[in-house]
């Protein structure tokens, strides 16, 4: 791999009242292996609105796809990830960064933020065709007063279920509102592909390592 690493993304489908749980038992989890060589960084979010179809988004930062499976052979990593599997649905795989905005602001504003996660499912041979969209659309929000970064993950492998994942940084959710409301965000919004099924949802980051 090179310096970039790669990324691990799961994004979960599970019931609001068993989300702290499953916080827990991923601190728990990553707590056994964050210190092999190789891992980089983990975040876990949660999502703000109970309605939102994810309920937990993990993003972890590897040197690469070999030193998490060395890691993963630590016994207690596989017992405490089994007994999630009762009430959760995880939807994981291994990503490149296909795009990425910057602010041209210095420091990345006040507060902590919040995370926008933007899941895509489409076909792995339509990607092409729909980044010039995402591409349009994510250039004007980048200019909207509140952003801090913008990273578009690209699926390593054509299987996984969510082909694309975007994760972008704003300063609140009302500054990421007020971008999204932008009349020619809606018209470009509106122009999108029908073969892609978006599953964006406003998170914050409850445990990292």
């Amino acid at each position: 791999m090179t310096d970039d690493g790669i990324t691990l993304i799961d994004a979960w489908e599970l019931p609001e009242d068993r989300i702290d749980e499953s916080v827990a038992r991923w601190r728990e989890r990553v707590g056994l292996i964050h210190t092999a060589p190789g891992f980089r960084d983990a975040r876990m979010h949660r999502r703000l609105a109970p309605e939102s179809r994810l309920g937990l988004v993990n993003v972890a930062h590897w040197d690469s796809i070999e030193a998490r499976d060395e890691a993963l052979a630590n016994p207690g990593f596989t017992a405490s990830a089994a007994t999630a599997l009762d009430y959760a649905i995880v939807h994981g795989g291994w990503y490149q960064v296909a795009s990425e905005f910057r602010t041209a602001r210095d420091g990345s504003g006040e507060g902590l933020g919040i995370t926008f996660v933007n899941a895509f499912e489409l076909p792995a041979e339509r990607i092409d065709e729909f980044l010039p969209h995402w591409l349009g659309r994510a250039e004007l929000m980048s200019q909207a007063p509140g952003f801090r970064d913008n990273r578009l993950h690209r699926a390593v492998n054509p299987d996984t279920r969510f082909q694309l994942v975007n994760i972008a940084h704003w300063d609140s959710a009302e500054a990421w509102r007020a971008a999204g409301d932008d009349p020619r965000f809606q018209q470009r919004l509106s122009a999108s592909p029908d073969f892609a099924a978006a599953n964006p949802a406003l998170f914050q980051v409850v445990a990292e390592f």
